[in-house]
């Protein structure tokens, strides 16, 4: 990254699709594939906008989420906590180190529920989404694949990220 003005932030919801983090993030540019060790997504929280669950990473020792690291400016990234889901407490931002595609280690801001609730059936809205963004990044194929099964009857119950 270029500087102290920078972050990196690991999408792995909804937001792994450009055209919705550019609605939240308009600087945001993917640098790489990444990925966060030890945990897994998991629809912990229902959404009245997509009328369902979306997700949240969840601790899975053994298991695999995968996401995209985005470069994003400081001063948008702080003004997200200003904004909506994080300012009414339903999200809060944490740094993980994920594991790039470069095959070295980053840190990483990412959102999380802050109170997990459910499980709650995926929304379909929301699911579309992250295959999206899953595809647009050229995820591997078997996460792509475990992103397209939710939409066959997706349960809530935490996805396997393998």
């Amino acid at each position: 990254m270029s500087g102290d003005d920078e972050r990196l932030l690991f999408a792995y919801g909804s937001n792994m699709a450009s055209r919705v983090l550019r609605r939240i993030y308009p600087s945001a540019m993917a640098i790489m594939r990444a990925e966060l060790p030890n945990h897994r997504i998991a629809f912990r929280r229902y959404s009245t906008a997509f009328r369902g669950g979306v997700c949240t990473i969840e601790a899975a020792p053994g298991q695999l989420v995968r996401g995209v690291d985005y470069r994003v400016g400081q001063v948008e990234l702080a003004g997200l906590d200003e904004f909506g889901d994080l300012s009414a407490g339903l999200y809060r931002r944490q740094t993980f180190l994920v594991l790039g595609e470069d095959r070295m280690w980053h840190e990483a801001d990412l959102h999380c529920a802050a109170r997990p609730g459910g499980p709650f059936p995926p929304a379909p809205g929301y699911v579309e989404l992250m295959l999206e963004g899953a595809r647009e990044h050229d995820l591997a194929h078997d996460y792509v694949t475990l992103l397209a099964e939710l939409l066959d009857g997706g349960s809530g119950r935490p996805a396997e990220g393998r």
